[in-house]
């Protein structure tokens, strides 16, 4: 925080008449909220903001010059600062989520991109809900120069709605569709570099669009790799597909499709989470071949971790058992 920020913060004598009854309150308000601010660094503005209250409000209500209700503004500055610090407790009890787990599944993941940005070649990929797809396909980006990842939704179906969420991705602000396509395809141009292109949620995406991505394969020579659910595979990924879809599916270098995790990709998400108690694992393990898969494992140790606070902090099977069913899960 800057010496100006501070010297505005600092605690000065009211001018007005404060009401005795609220005058405690106020000054207690008062230096809670100087030492959150000064904690996070903000201004008089960025905290008045923070709590909801006008600047110019909060500024008079500091300097006790404000001829409104103390007691009103008074119980907002205070409430804030009360929720704030429950949410940071909250937080402390909360591990993070897990990081990229490499698992047998997303080595599969991992190595069809490589195939797509090596070839180069169209590859679909397609993975149950909560496998951790989203998360490889970043995690590959992260390490592989020349990547660009688009994730589309129902809102960019169309060729012209996908190339803006492509050239958003690439920092492309092009108003016109054929110069953002022609801005897009410069960028993905092989041109001695192995450039991959990454549609996540492609299920989301027409028939017209995926065929605009299969311009950028013929015209740019860059991979593509379609990522989405059974509505993509069936699409585009059966080995006997409609003769409507011929032109994309005889371009399809590699297919990956898998709905459920393996019992390896569920024993290496439980290990990664460092949980001691073998009843515990084991309940994880059954959890993680429900519908939602290796998520669910995450969720429930996360919220299993917050309820081990009042009971020495150990996650143990009761705590995974109760966690599981305060997510409306059924009986383990």
């Amino acid at each position: 925080m800057s010496d100006r920020i501070k010297q505005a913060w600092d605690l000065v004598e009211p001018v007005a008449e404060i009401p005795e009854k609220q005058k405690w309150a106020w000054l207690d308000a008062r230096t809670a909220a100087k030492k959150y601010a000064e904690n996070k660094g903000f201004s008089k503005a960025a905290f008045a903001r923070e709590v909801g209250i006008p600047a110019a409000t909060f500024s008079e209500w500091w300097s006790g010059k404000y001829r409104g209700d103390y007691g009103k503004t008074t119980e907002a500055v205070s409430q804030f600062v009360e929720n704030q610090r429950a949410f940071e407790q909250t937080e402390m009890r909360i591990p993070d989520d897990l990081d990229y787990v490499e698992t047998p599944t997303s080595q599969k993941v991992m190595s069809a991109l490589q195939f797509a940005q090596a070839m180069p070649e169209m590859v679909v990929i397609v993975l149950g809900a909560g496998m951790g797809k989203s998360i490889t396909v970043r995690k590959y980006q992260e390490n592989h120069s020349h990547t660009y990842l688009a994730t589309m939704r129902p809102t960019t179906a169309t060729p012209g709605t996908m190339l803006n969420e492509i050239g958003l991705s690439m920092g492309i602000f092009e108003r016109s569709v054929s110069l953002r396509e022609r801005a897009i395809g410069e960028r993905v141009q092989r041109n001695g570099r192995k450039p991959l292109l990454i549609i996540d949620e492609a299920q989301n995406l027409n028939d017209n669009a995926v065929n605009q991505l299969r311009h950028f394969l013929d015209i740019y020579q860059c991979g593509i790799a379609l990522i989405g659910n059974e509505e993509l595979y069936t699409r585009f990924g059966g080995t006997k597909p409609k003769a409507a879809y011929a032109q994309i599916n005889r371009r399809i270098g590699m297919r990956v499709r898998q709905m459920r995790p393996s019992k390896k990709d569920i024993d290496v998400i439980v290990d990664a989470w460092g949980i001691e108690d073998e009843d515990a694992c084991k309940m994880l393990r059954l959890i993680g071949s429900k519908p939602g898969a290796l998520s669910q494992i995450s969720k429930t140790v996360r919220l299993a971790h917050m309820l081990a606070m009042g009971s020495g902090g150990l996650v143990n099977a009761e705590l995974i058992r109760a966690a599981w069913s305060n997510r409306g899960g059924e009986e383990l």
